[in-house]
């Protein structure tokens, strides 16, 4: 029955044969292309609000350093007259650094 089939018909046959396939395999890349944009999406995104969310954690620990050092700057002050500061900056080997905003290291 094949034999009765034109040329032109059976050429056909085949394309259309192969098309399914590449049309499957071209719709399954597209699909994980777009999977991978929408991930890498909201990774981005995630990761800009991490980085928001730590600005106010960043401010307060800036803050709470500059307070220790000027604590820190006031007890070696204080350990020239005092000698309850002075037990202190010994016991704890507390020294001033090269700069004067510079945290004392405890």
């Amino acid at each position: 029955m094949s034999d009765q089939l034109p040329s032109s018909h059976r050429k056909s046959g085949f394309a259309t044969d192969l098309f399914i396939p590449v049309m499957l395999l071209a719709t399954t890349m597209i699909v994980l292309l777009i999977w991978q944009i929408v991930i890498t999406s909201n990774s981005k995104t995630q990761l800009e609000n991490a980085i928001t969310r730590q600005e106010p954690a960043v401010n307060q620990s800036n803050q709470v350093q500059a307070g220790v050092s000027k604590l820190l700057t006031d007890l070696l002050a204080a350990a020239q007259t005092d000698a309850g500061a002075q037990a202190i900056v010994t016991k704890y080997k507390i020294q001033q650094t090269g700069t004067a905003s510079a945290p004392a290291t405890p």
